[in-house]
């Protein structure tokens, strides 16, 4: 298992819409990962045929209990509280780069 993050630059258009620049000389930039636990089902390997993931959707993975499909009111708040302080960019609200949104982004929020 790996978690991979990237860096780009996006101050063009990213931060606030291209405002607020990127400041490089606050590099290097580090990201710090902590408190949480990953359950997961292996990468879906397109060129091998006897790559089969069946298994992931059983129904004793926590992940396929119907407790997990939605989220309850008090999670929809803390998750739009956690967009509001700590998001400043969010692709699926960029009409402009994306007049049709990606198909993740269709998804009820």
């Amino acid at each position: 298992m790996k978690i991979e993050a990237s860096l780009w630059d996006g101050d063009s258009w990213a931060t606030d819409g291209g405002q607020t620049k990127i400041n490089w000389s606050m590099a290097p930039f580090k990201a710090h990962f902590q408190g949480f636990d990953i359950s997961g089902c292996p990468k879906i390997d397109s060129n091998n045929n006897n790559n089969n993931n069946k298994d992931c959707f059983l129904p004793e993975h926590w992940w396929n209990s119907e407790k997990y499909w939605t989220l309850d009111s008090k999670q929809k708040t803390n998750l739009k509280n956690v967009r509001k302080k700590y998001m400043n960019y969010d692709y699926c609200s960029d009409w402009n780069r994306y007049p049709v949104p990606p198909p993740e982004c269709l998804v009820n929020s």
